[in-house]
């Protein structure tokens, strides 16, 4: 009877450090505990950690992840997950609502809980697109700020008229070569508009 960890991002800008943390103080050392950097929107079994991990299980074995949300974000997948465990007498344990697939109490409770997963996340995403419709109504441009503004770009282009390359108007400017790239390249479709 052993135990593994599992632990997962969406990206690379993102840590798996606070689910490393509450899967080691539960005793589980870094060989023990296998990490996904992947979206939870991926099924279970196509992520290359999980489904290495779930050949590595045992009947008896015991499978912990930090938050229930770690092992995907949709309730079907994540049920089906469950089930697998349970057919192949895996114990499945969530740290953060402390609850178990080893009883019937705890099986339906992490069915109700990733239905409700799944539904935060959808009012979320309606929300966003709500939001996002209402400023595009309202005339805001969204996105990030340009990193020059009109007249700076002006002066990129008056630059690079006169002879100066793209590396030495990034270099005056202090932005990235792309960024002067894609001035003149706008400049140039807007005369070729015209």
């Amino acid at each position: 009877m052993k135990r593994y960890g599992y632990a997962r991002v969406s990206t690379e800008g993102q840590t798996n450090d606070p689910q490393l943390l509450s899967l080691r103080r539960e005793g589980l050392s870094d060989d023990m505990i296998t990490q996904d950097i992947i979206s939870g929107s991926v099924p279970a079994m196509s992520r290359p950690g999980m489904s290495s991990l779930l050949k590595m299980l045992e009947a008896g074995d015991s499978l912990i992840a930090a938050k229930l949300d770690r092992l995907g974000r949709d309730t079907v997948d994540v049920i089906g997950l469950i089930r697998i465990l349970n057919e192949r007498c895996i114990n499945l344990r969530i740290l953060n609502i402390g609850v178990e697939t080893n009883t019937p109490n705890g099986r339906l409770f992490l069915t109700i809980l990733a239905a409700f997963a799944e539904f935060e996340r959808e009012i979320i995403k309606e929300r966003t697109l709500a939001g996002l419709e209402a400023a595009r109504a309202a005339g805001k441009r969204l996105g990030r700020r340009p990193k020059l503004t009109i007249r700076q770009r002006g002066h990129a282009l008056t630059m690079s008229a006169s002879g100066h390359t793209n590396g030495q108007i990034a270099d005056i400017l202090g932005v990235s070569i792309s960024t002067i790239q894609r001035i003149t390249a706008q400049n140039t479709l807007q005369k070729a508009a015209f």
